[in-house]
């Protein structure tokens, strides 16, 4: 049986329109309500959240104009690893704009604008991320981060299914 997330794998793409940005986008077989609630609420990030080898063992969102939020992400060999960052626009099930930093380093943060377009009950999510520098984006986009991001999004394809078979 193929699984939800196995299909709609090859619908995600990274580019690389200016050089401090980096586009990610990925369409999801899930009404764009129920996709942001996943991308929201802790109860679902925790579950979706980071590559398949960790767990995310803190998961605190504040949503609201100038709330925070902060993710710890555990490796299976117990390393852990923290981001947090400032929510600066919030326009409910349409667009989220937040900061992110990754806690080892902070001198380095970016911000994110991810964008939800519904299409035929289906998600077209477009998250861009704009560094400070080109050595931020570059040093990001070298770290090993689209494999992972590729597997969180995979993770929250099959959440996203099982949400919809209840």
């Amino acid at each position: 049986m193929v699984s939800t997330a196995t299909r709609n794998s090859e619908t995600f793409t990274l580019t690389t329109p200016s050089e401090r940005e980096f586009v990610i986008t990925r369409l999801f077989d899930a009404p764009r309500e129920l996709v942001w609630q996943a991308w929201t609420q802790p109860e679902h990030v925790r579950n979706w959240w980071g590559c398949d080898e960790s767990k995310v063992t803190v998961c605190e969102i504040d949503l609201r104009v100038g709330g925070t939020w902060r993710n710890v992400m555990q490796l299976s060999d117990g390393q852990e690893f923290g981001f947090h960052g400032e929510y600066r626009e919030i326009a409910p099930v349409e667009r989220l704009v937040h900061t992110f930093i990754y806690e080892p380093m902070p001198q380095h943060p970016s911000l994110v604008t991810a964008v939800f377009e519904e299409q035929g009950g289906k998600t077209l999510m477009t998250e861009t991320t704009r560094h400070e520098t080109i050595e931020a984006r570059d040093g990001q986009l070298n770290s090993g981060m689209e494999g992972g991001t590729r597997q969180s999004l995979d993770r929250l394809e099959e959440l996203l299914a099982t949400q919809m078979e209840n």
